[in-house]
């Protein structure tokens, strides 16, 4: 980062701890009509009133829902003409084009509200508010390929759809999640970066991730399409193998309840019992322990201990020592040594041939 990105970053960041969008609102409601301000405050959520219909404005104030709607447009028209050369809503415009630029024109609103630091709801409508007023500032609600957003009015939706189509390119190319950087090393090898690299900054092109419909990010901070299911768990086993997959070794049940619901604060709170019986059923998870659980993939194989030490024998394809037999066997499962000797015991299944030497009867 050169001097002068130095000094607009850190202006735009005191821009952002100064920002109080509730005060810039307060002032310019201030300068309405009683009847206008109520109109105003009442429809979009503003000085603690509730967002309401036209309807039921018009209801209260005894106007129709044409007029209401009406007066709304006139009065955002007016304040937006209005409002440019008040030096609070300077400071709005500055800080907010100043953001939607650095994003590449656009940002979800979900994102651009994080990076305010908004997360009151009276906040937020004030934000969509001041918004509103800035007339090179346009919303985007209900598109196909968009989350709801705010962009600048030159925003290039054509360069944005022909990086959607290179995105999930790489994406469906690797068929799993990738973390940012490994995004970013992948997707700047495309020839669509390499066309547009002058565009296409590091913040942009997450920025663009984030905005998309169709791509997600999971709880680990992992890119994907939005319907594969380690981007988005449908159920408790889904979230059961993201967690226990980033977790990274075989957990009891409890344990990965507990992660579940660590990584999963804001969906439907998980219960051991729940999870123990969704992890008995799924074929994705093997029971190493009592009550322990790892993933398949990790070469777990389901069955007793007696049925591990012949999946053993067999790969060898010889007769194995006594602690050979051990060490392959906990490679698999999670028991105590003495569990592994019963097994062994077994004369119906195993033979022994030396001193301490086993194989298959």
């Amino acid at each position: 980062m050169g001097i002068l990105d130095t000094i607009i970053d850190t202006k735009r960041t005191d821009l952002v701890k100064e920002f109080e969008p509730i005060v810039v609102v307060g002032k310019i409601l201030d300068q309405l009509k009683e009847r206008d301000k109520e109109i105003l405050s009442r429809r979009y959520g503003l000085r603690g009133a509730n967002e309401q219909t036209l309807e039921a404005i018009g209801k209260d104030l005894k106007l129709t829902r044409e007029r209401v709607r009406q007066i709304e447009k006139a009065l955002l028209k007016q304040l937006q003409s209005h409002v440019k050369s008040q030096p609070e809503m300077l400071k709005t415009r500055e800080l907010l084009q100043s953001l939607l630029s650095e994003h590449g024109g656009i940002m979800a609103e979900a994102d651009l509200l994080e990076r305010l630091g908004v997360e009151a709801v009276e906040e937020a409508n004030a934000v969509r508010f001041l918004l509103l007023l800035i007339e090179e500032v346009t919303s985007i609600r209900g598109h196909e390929h968009i989350r709801d957003a705010w962009a600048a009015l030159q925003f290039d939706t054509a360069l944005f759809n022909k990086f959607l189509v290179a995105a999930k390119s790489v994406l469906e190319e690797a068929a799993k999640p990738h973390g940012a950087e490994r995004f970013l090393e992948r997707f700047k090898g495309t020839d669509f970066y390499k066309e547009h690299a002058e565009h296409l900054s590091d913040v942009v092109i997450l920025n663009f991730l984030g905005t998309a419909k169709h791509i997600s990010k999971n709880a680990f901070g992992e890119y994907g399409l939005a319907h594969w299911r380690d981007i988005t768990p449908r159920d408790v086993g889904d979230k059961a193998y993201l967690v226990l997959k980033h977790h990274g070794k075989p957990e009891h049940y409890t344990q990965i309840t507990e992660l579940i619901n660590k990584h999963h604060p804001g969906s439907r709170k998980a219960y051991k019992e729940t999870v123990h019986n969704e992890l008995i059923k799924d074929k994705r998870f093997i029971l190493v322990g009592r009550g322990i659980y790892a993933l398949a993939e990790w070469g777990y194989k389901s069955g007793v201990v007696a049925d591990v030490i012949a999946e053993v024998l067999v790969a060898a394809g010889r007769a194995l020592g006594r602690d050979e037999i051990i060490d392959e066997v906990l490679k698999r499962r999670m028991v105590k040594k003495n569990t592994i000797l019963v097994g062994l015991s077994n004369k119906k299944r195993f033979v022994k041939v030396g001193k301490n030497q086993y194989q298959l009867l």
